[in-house]
């Protein structure tokens, strides 16, 4: 399974939940062992959301498509896979622990009330299908309980505890008996089985661990666990335990440098004739070929899988720009995570996806192609983007192209010219601090020398207040920082005329130019 977002992960006293979306790729099997079934102890909430294919829990084979939804408590072996021949099979998944959002008989497994009524009396898992209706309004929640635990605003935990109420409420009316009662086992047998498989999965390097002393450890007969164990799984104990350690040497044959025999008595093994049977058997090839065979598919894999993923993730760069310059802000937020997920670098997101997209819209509106309120709808999902990304940026240690103060001069509130260059500037990788409306003098200049910014931007659209922009040229020159910052004046009452008699550094008759040009300054003032 490939993770096809980024996994999202909120931790708040304690709290845990996350969130992501997995593509399968792995063809079915019968033979699949329940030993290489994966098992989480948190619980899982799986919806399908596209494709359909095999979910594998324990020794139950569910078809499943599109609207089907899976509750798996703790402990439980499972598995989606690809039908044979079957295109794709994409899987939503909550997981959290339960005890961290619900208390009292909600999280309690014999009470009637457990998860709000989800699991039956005999069931291992739930499972359920839903109608169009209800699987969008699972999308939905699915989608409150991503945002809220991303964001964490006062009040996010109780929010999301009435939202996982809600799903479980929900779910509940269109649980699956005939999926409930395909497990022979009730849910306290199901727990002395579980709580075998654990103590398989914790101990198998112990070459003196038997089922004996599991079911002494769980206070119950051997002849019993026995009955449970095959009843439950499918397999014997010892089939299992079998499974679990050949498993674990072909993890060590491929993962290390130890000779076979020392990777089997570290996993259990003592006898190796024994062992060379059973891991023949097993697997179907000697330990010396299945290390020689698997390593060279490995390296074929690898380089495949290298050159399927720069190729997806060139794919992904392209629906960010191409869905940026549309205004879906919410999509280019998934595909910017999505990128992220793919092993994208947040510098080659910025670069290829956001700014490339904000530099066509920016293009589009000098050529009067698009117009103000397409650009304004392509910043805001170019800043949801940007939200994404800020985090990864500032760990990598990316910088900008260069920092800009911009504002509306004193005595003037008018900002919708000044937020379109601020929005351009930003759509070219600059970092732009927004002083915002009647911004005097001393602010510009402050704010230049105390944050380092190349280029003071003056906006004004009364013609009673461009005398400030003249303020501003005469006060950085008294400061002494002229030579290092430029000044650039914009606005209906502004002309070049103007900027040459106050002796600023340039005047742009429209948004996109004065991007252009404060690019063009800071590149220069980098190379000196």
């Amino acid at each position: 399974m490939k993770n096809g977002n980024a996994a999202r992960v909120s931790s708040c006293e304690g709290v845990f939940i996350k969130c992501n979306v997995f593509s399968c790729e792995k063809i079915y099997d019968a033979k699949t062992e329940l030993s290489s079934l994966k098992t989480s102890n948190r619980f899982k909430v799986c919806l399908v959301t596209s494709g359909e294919g095999i979910h594998r829990v324990l020794d139950c084979e569910i078809p499943c498509s599109v609207g089907d939804i899976c509750i798996i408590p703790p402990d439980v072996p499972h598995g989606y896979f690809l039908n044979d021949g079957a295109g794709e099979l994409s899987v939503r998944q909550l997981e959290f622990d339960i005890r961290d959002w619900f208390s009292a008989d909600v999280t309690e497994r014999e009470s009637p009330n457990y998860c709000y009524g989800v699991f039956a009396a005999t069931g291992v898992i739930a499972y359920a299908t839903l109608n169009s209706y209800m699987l969008d309004r699972v999308y939905l929640l699915y989608d409150y309980i991503e945002c809220e635990s991303l964001e964490r605003k006062s009040g996010w935990a109780e929010l999301i505890r009435s939202y996982l109420t809600d799903l479980f409420i929900n779910v509940a009316r269109y649980i699956n008996l005939a999926i409930k009662t395909s497990f022979p086992i009730t849910a306290g047998e199901w727990g002395i089985t579980a709580s075998a498989m654990k103590l398989i999965n914790e101990r198998y390097t112990d070459s003196a661990f038997t089922m004996g002393s599991v079911a002494e450890e769980l206070y119950v007969s051997e002849s019993r666990l026995s009955r449970l164990f095959k009843r439950a799984t499918g397999v014997s104990f010892p089939s299992y335990l079998r499974s679990v350690r050949v498993s674990h040497v072909c993890e060590l044959l491929l993962k290390s440098d130890m000779n076979v025999e020392d990777a089997a008595r570290s996993c259990g093994f003592l006898d190796m004739n024994t062992f060379y049977e059973v891991f023949s058997r097993a697997v179907g090839m000697t330990p010396g070929k299945y290390r020689k065979t698997k390593t060279q598919k490995t390296k074929i894999i690898s380089k495949d899988k290298k050159e399927a993923e720069r190729e997806r993730l060139t794919e992904i760069l392209g629906e960010i720009s191409e869905n940026l310059q549309k205004g879906k802000a919410k999509l280019v937020k998934e595909l910017v995570a999505a990128a992220i997920a793919e092993g994208g670098s947040p510098e080659q997101i910025l670069n290829e996806g956001l700014l490339a997209g904000m530099r066509v819209v920016g293009d589009k509106f000098k050529n009067n192609e698009v117009y103000v309120p397409e650009v304004l709808v392509a910043a805001r999902a170019m800043n949801m983007g940007a939200e994404v990304l800020k985090p990864y940026l500032a760990a990598s240690g990316a910088v900008t192209r260069g920092k800009v103060c911009i504002g509306t001069v004193a005595g003037d509130l008018h900002d919708i010219g000044k937020n379109l260059v601020k929005m351009m500037m930003e759509g070219k990788g600059l970092e732009v601090i927004d002083l915002g409306t009647d911004v005097s003098a001393e602010t510009f200049v402050n704010t230049a020398e105390s944050e380092g910014c190349g280029v003071i931007c003056c906006s004004a659209l009364l013609t009673t207040t461009v005398s400030v922009m003249e303020e501003v040229v005469k006060l950085a020159k008294e400061r002494g920082i002229r030579d290092k910052v430029k000044i650039m004046i914009g606005g209906a009452p502004v002309s070049q005329e103007y900027c040459d008699k106050i002796g600023a550094d340039l005047y742009t008759v429209d948004a996109a130019s004065a991007a252009d040009a404060a690019v063009d300054f800071l590149k220069k003032q980098n190379n000196c």
